[in-house]
């Protein structure tokens, strides 16, 4: 996996969180990116390093959002 690639699938996560009526779990932004799990938590590394997505827990679920 390339620096490209993982840029390129961080902008379509992003562009799915930012579009969302609300926060989406990991498995809400696998069908709707289509991406692979791997693919999709390289992409979320991505943007929290960029601190563009917020990360929070409830019940043993993880939820995602962007800022």
């Amino acid at each position: 996996m390339n620096a490209d690639k993982i840029a390129k699938n961080a902008r379509l996560v992003w562009n799915i969180l930012k579009g969302a009526a609300s926060r989406m779990t990991f498995i809400d932004m696998i069908v709707k990116s289509q991406l692979h799990a791997t693919d999709l938590a390289y992409a979320i590394g991505w943007l929290a390093r960029e601190d563009r997505i917020s990360m929070v827990e409830e019940n043993g679920k993880q939820y995602f959002a962007a800022y």
